[in-house]
């Protein structure tokens, strides 16, 4: 088992966690003291105008806050007072993402007014213990909710699992009730927690070490079962030890070099990310297909790592050196899947064009980590 750490510091008025495994960075979790509107925050807004040609309406959920609602579930008009989730925080060009579809996150469940199902989380793969999940939660299931059991509902009991359902029951009906007596725009509840954030949802006993230099944070922590080692020495001790600034300043450069001399470079646009492989000066003389086949895996394994860093999502284009082989390009898909599986978000390595291109999605919530926090901050 990898040793895992996480640090958290300030920069600005921005928390920043870095999860480390084996002492290498692996992830960045940023929370902004600023930023009032939250990914999970429910509210109930009223629809200011519905666009027809793309089935969406423009709600304000808050008090001047405008977020973009799809009416694939049901149609709106303006002046419908809607209970409304968002789903993905705004960009530079886009407004937040909203849903009249709740979801509300346990430890072990997730209550979803999406579908009135069961789900299982990708990540329980024994048959008999999906099968045992599923049929628990079953009678569970109304005409208003379904639920999807989580990876860590496979290692708690059945009483624990049970308990959690009927607080997000009652936590579900309590936010369904408050439409009735709020005035629109208004904030119903919030489902979010900047601790859990900070910790990337990792448990009290999963992790081996926290420590960071923000005694309130440790505090809080320490409170919720965390192990906690409090930085009290002289300022940039958490520089010194762990180079956290050099760590976080690496995602926001385009160009990655790898131990071969090839290089990554690496492009965000609002659509999509690409990521171009080049050989740079790792230029093979004798067995060109096979040192093609090693430059693309060394980079396929570092573009994994620099998804998950950059918290890179959605649309992710890589453009992989040429390969004569369908054998070596099947390969390289499966070796791109096994890097993605060690990702905390679902990322799947879809295929690869005719191009020589390779198509991966990657679950989207919030904004990759250098629209999150700027890099003047760091300097």
């Amino acid at each position: 088992m990898a040793y895992t750490e996480i640090v958290i510091t300030r920069f600005g008025d921005h928390l920043v966690s870095m999860l480390l495994k084996d002492g290498h960075p692996v992830e960045f979790q940023c929370v902004s003291e600023k930023n009032k509107v939250d990914i999970g925050n429910i509210y109930i807004g009223v629809v200011k105008n519905v666009v027809k040609n793309i089935n969406g309406a423009f709600v304000e959920f808050d008090q001047d806050e405008i977020g973009f609602l799809s009416m694939r579930h049901r149609q709106y008009k303006a002046g419908d007072e809607v209970l409304v989730q968002i789903k993905k925080e705004a960009t530079e060009e886009k407004r937040p993402m909203l849903s009249d579809q709740i979801e509300l996150t346990g430890e072990y469940l997730v209550l979803t007014s999406d579908k009135l199902s069961v789900g299982i989380s990708n990540k329980i793969h024994q048959k008999e213990k999906k099968q045992e999940l599923k049929e628990m939660a079953e009678p569970l299931v109304t005409q208003e909710y379904g639920f999807i059991l989580r990876t860590e509902a496979a290692k708690a009991n059945k009483e624990d699992v049970l308990m959690e359902a009927d607080q997000l029951s009652a936590k579900y009906h309590e936010i369904v009730s408050k439409r009735q007596y709020r005035k629109a725009p208004h904030l119903v509840d919030t489902n979010y927690d900047a601790l859990e954030v900070l910790v990337h949802d990792i448990k009290p006993g999963s992790i081996d070490c926290i420590v960071t230099d923000q005694e309130e944070v440790g505090e809080q922590l320490k409170e919720k079962g965390y192990e906690v080692s409090l930085c009290s020495y002289m300022a940039g001790d958490i520089e010194r030890r762990y180079r956290f600034r050099h760590y976080l300043s690496e995602v926001f450069k385009r160009k990655i070099f790898m131990k071969s001399g090839g290089f990554l470079y690496i492009e965000q646009t609002e659509a999509m990310a690409v990521i171009d492989v080049n050989t740079g000066k790792s230029i093979g003389k004798k067995n060109q297909e096979a040192h093609i086949k090693k430059i693309n895996l060394e980079a396929a394994k570092e573009a994994a790592r620099q998804i998950r860093l950059r918290n890179l999502s959605g649309i992710i284009m890589i453009d992989f050196i040429d390969m004569k082989s369908k054998d070596d390009e099947k390969e390289l898909l499966q070796v791109m899947q096994h890097y993605l599986n060690g990702d905390s978000k679902k990322a799947v390595a879809v295929d690869i064009t005719k191009l020589g291109i390779m198509e991966i999605t990657r679950k989207k919530e919030k904004n990759p980590i250098f629209r999150q926090i700027s890099i003047d901050i760091l300097k």
